[in-house]
């Protein structure tokens, strides 16, 4: 069995002939023109043949870009988790993606696809609402071989109790090892003192908790995994800030300091491993990527892309006004279907015509103030230009997408982490 690191969370694995493919991505410029590879992937999707199977884990364009997808073959095997509402699967349909076979594949009970490959899903932690109603990981089973493939979901304790008490063997784990989102990176109200104490202090937590996975889990080789991207473009400065590393050669000191060093996997982009041998090919070094190399790279290639608010301006005559009402009373109606009411107010900036609205999430309906206008604490403050706020109104931009992407400015006071917020936060739409 051989598995051939890619980039990103995309990989393939190979045994026997047949081929599979994991969270297909190699078109850069996605998230509206904000993502790409870093380190750049030494290959394009053109360059790598036919699959007897593609996983699917979610519907994030760094796991399930249409821009690649478009170029596999359609009598590949797509398997992905059986859920509703079923995002992949709807994905699949809107872009006429009409492969052969779709393996909806329940979690905890597994599919058995082939005489020699059976596969089992694990679902995201319940306790992180976004990621549980999005995300999967996959177990593998080949031919004697188990493969555990956590993408980006972090293991969690019922979830690695399932795996340890059915799949007590596993040869190789594609675990996560950092974070990523606006914070700190675009947060005013902390210094860059405060961003880089904050970046380094989730970096360290992200990576402790590879450790102990790989502790816990206890793979014969384990790989970190997903993660592995740059932010391009007029916000490329704030990369310094995300809580991911330069490379997921970050972990190696730490695996090291556990004495799991003989476990740890690194391979570089188009590098092959072989499960029987352990033989690298190329037999080449892994190489370690600094944050200068990082910068440097912006630099030279990515620096003047576009976003894709940036390529259009909305009329001055487009009543932002009226669409916020809307995406209020959707959003107020999820509450109420909830009976989620926190306590903190959202405060929406549109910087280009200076309108600030507030909404309390209290209380119905939504109010224009003052753009220089005090708000009462708790509240997380959003601004970005006109065009950007009406693309995120109209359900274009998710709030979730333009977080990761850095496209948006927050102030937080007080600056403490409210996850129903950010939850809530994604209904305001229309």
């Amino acid at each position: 069995m051989k598995f051939t690191n890619i980039g990103g969370a995309t990989a393939i694995l190979e045994h026997r002939g047949k081929r599979m493919l994991f969270d297909p991505w190699l078109d850069d410029g996605i998230f509206h023109g904000s993502w790409f590879h870093w380190p750049p992937a030494a290959a394009e999707i053109q360059d790598l043949g036919r699959f007897d199977y593609v996983y699917i884990s979610h519907i994030h364009e760094d796991h399930c870009s249409a821009g690649t997808i478009r170029h596999i073959n359609r009598d590949a095997e797509i398997i992905i988790m059986d859920r509703q509402p079923n995002f992949v699967a709807q994905f699949l349909k809107a872009n006429d993606f009409n492969f052969d076979k779709v393996h909806l594949v329940p979690p905890r009970k597994g599919m058995q696809l082939s005489d020699d490959l059976f596969v089992d899903m694990i679902e995201a932690d319940p306790a992180n609402e976004m990621a549980y109603l999005v995300d999967s990981s996959i177990v593998i089973c080949w031919d004697g071989h188990v493969i555990f493939n956590a993408n980006d979901c972090q293991p969690h304790a019922a979830g690695v109790a399932y795996l340890k008490e059915r799949y007590p063997r596993i040869d190789l784990a594609l675990l996560p090892y950092s974070g990523g989102s606006g914070y700190p990176s675009c947060y005013v109200n902390l210094s860059d003192g405060q961003k880089q104490a904050e970046k380094d202090r989730i970096l360290k937590q992200r990576t402790a908790g590879f450790v102990e996975n790989t502790r816990q889990i206890d793979p014969r080789y384990v790989l970190p995994f997903a993660d592995q991207y740059v932010v391009g473009g007029s916000r490329s400065h704030l990369n310094r800030y995300v809580s991911h590393g330069s490379c997921p050669g970050v972990v190696a000191s730490q695996v090291e300091q556990a004495g799991l060093g003989d476990r740890l996997l690194l391979l570089n982009s188009g590098q092959t491993f072989d499960l029987e041998s352990a033989a690298k090919h190329p037999p080449e070094p892994y190489r370690m990527f600094s944050e200068d190399d990082r910068d440097r790279y912006i630099a030279d290639h990515l620096a003047d892309k576009p976003y894709d608010h940036e390529r259009v301006m909305f009329a001055r005559s487009v009543p932002i006004e009226r669409l916020m009402q809307h995406a209020r009373q959707r959003l107020w109606d999820v509450q109420t279907r909830r009976q989620t009411f926190p306590q903190w107010r959202l405060v929406l900036d549109c910087t280009d015509s200076r309108r600030r609205f507030v909404i309390d999430l209290q209380a119905e309906g939504v109010q224009e103030t003052d753009f220089e206008a005090t708000v009462p604490e708790p509240f997380l403050r959003m601004s970005g230009s006109d065009t950007l706020m009406i693309m995120l109104l109209m359900g274009h931009v998710s709030w979730n997408i333009a977080d990761a992407a850095l496209f948006l400015d927050y102030e937080r006071r007080p600056n403490t982490y409210d996850p129903s917020i950010y939850v809530l936060l994604n209904f305001l739409r229309l």
